[in-house]
């Protein structure tokens, strides 16, 4: 085991200690430039990224057109995310981009076009959730949620504070759906949303 390998496991130990209390807890919203940072260290774990991704891993924040608090979301997590565009995942280039929705099949295409393996899910795209989802499964893009309750709706990963730790919670149907296979060493330090 590398010794990076080591310090994600020993990290993600520390995010998952909030799970230990049993009590029940609201997930809220980390910062973007943690959850830039976490997200990224998750998506690591995916034994699937170097096929899904290709020669970059493409990271698209994705806003509601016409909704002013999810382009502000998109605005932060952009700025957010666009310093991992000099780093590297499993020794691939990160590439970061903003996406308006406007419907399933602009999405579609941004997607297949722009080589999108990564859709970072704003706020103010409740009502397009099912949309969102038949493209990545089908574009086998993990899907990131900006809030707990997406994930119970359908999408794949998502990183919040809960009762003031840092905390994984992944859904894994989804996972399987858009092709993502997040190892043993991972899932046992996540809350799973099944």
């Amino acid at each position: 085991m590398t010794r990076s390998r080591l310090r994600l496991i020993l990290w993600a130990s520390m995010l998952a200690v909030g799970f230990l209390s049993g009590r029940p807890a609201r997930a809220a919203e980390l910062p973007p430039g943690k959850q830039a940072i976490f997200l990224a260290r998750v998506i690591a774990y995916d034994g699937n990224l170097k096929e899904r991704a290709g020669a970059a891993v493409n990271i698209a924040i994705l806003a509601k057109k016409g909704d002013k608090e999810s382009e502000k979301m998109a605005d932060l997590l952009v700025k957010a995310f666009t310093p991992l565009e000099t780093a590297t995942l499993l020794g691939l280039p990160v590439q970061i981009s903003r996406l308006s929705f406007v419907g399933r099949d602009g999405l579609d295409k941004a997607v297949r076009e722009g080589g999108i393996d990564t859709l970072y899910v704003c706020s103010g795209l409740d009502a397009n959730l099912a949309d969102i989802k038949a493209v990545a499964r089908a574009r086998k893009a993990l899907t990131m949620a900006s809030q707990e309750a997406h994930l119970k709706l359908g999408l794949s990963l998502g990183v919040f504070d809960l009762d003031g730790r840092n905390t994984i919670i992944v859904n894994l149907e989804a996972n399987r759906e858009e092709g993502v296979a997040f190892g043993p060493e991972l899932l046992r330090l996540a809350t799973v949303v099944r």
